[in-house]
């Protein structure tokens, strides 16, 4: 596939932003016989080319909003449109963390959809030097050994948790049913890719934030200013 087939991060804003997050919301509300989706009704250059994306549901409590399902693809098989919209559909009914989402819950839940650059494999010498040149706030990463085991983190994830790189990476081990510190050993790929972030400023709202992972707020520090 020519690189120029995928989507670019540059090429997005927040109007295809706010498209995709409605093709996402929509998909989900199809399962409940509430939509018709039909994607040709979204003829957008950007939105027709192949691309990369996850879609997170987050359940909103008071102020609180906790994961109710993330799903998403590293391969560029399909349109956008069309990975945004399975994406969706899995991330509500398939994760299997989650039970499937009820139609009750669909007023409470907010929408994210993070758009990904083509992974890239690190290659480097010395496995030390990993966390050095892992740039947390910018990077996702990957982690793969043969092909039994594979695990992905987006950025936004160890900004989240306020992880250093080294923790960030012993997480992703974890996340690919390895041990914390697999990414010392050379048999293990580690491939890195950036992200952007689309997301529902309140559930069904037509405001959409444009969120870059470097700004996504640790939530332990949040934690820790509200009971402090």
């Amino acid at each position: 596939m020519l690189q120029e087939e995928l989507v670019q991060i540059q090429e997005l804003n927040k109007e295809i932003g706010r498209l995709l997050i409605e093709i996402a919301r929509r998909a989900i509300k199809e399962k409940f016989n509430l939509d018709n989706l039909n994607l040709s009704e979204y003829e957008n250059s950007i939105l027709n080319k192949k691309g990369l994306a996850f879609v997170t549901i987050e359940k909103l409590t008071g102020n609180t909003t906790t994961l109710r399902g993330c799903i998403g693809y590293v391969e560029a098989v399909a349109p956008l449109k069309n990975i945004v919209a399975s994406a969706a559909k899995a991330a509500a009914f398939s994760d299997p963390r989650f039970r499937p989402l009820d139609r009750e819950e669909l007023d409470k839940i907010i929408v994210e959809v993070t758009i990904l650059t083509k992974p890239e494999e690190i290659k480097i010498e010395n496995r030390w030097d990993l966390p050095k040149i892992i740039k947390v706030g910018e990077d996702g990463l990957i982690v793969e050994k043969g092909i039994l085991y594979s695990g992905l983190l987006l950025p936004q994830v160890a900004k989240e948790y306020c992880w250093d790189s080294e923790t960030f990476l012993a997480e992703t081990c974890i996340k690919a049913s390895l041990e914390p510190d697999c990414w010392l050993d050379k048999s293990v790929r580690i491939k890195r890719f950036n992200g952007i972030i689309f997301r529902e400023a309140e559930p069904n709202s037509k405001d959409i934030l444009v969120i870059s992972p470097k700004d996504v707020k640790c939530k332990i520090n949040e934690l820790l200013n509200y009971y402090g």
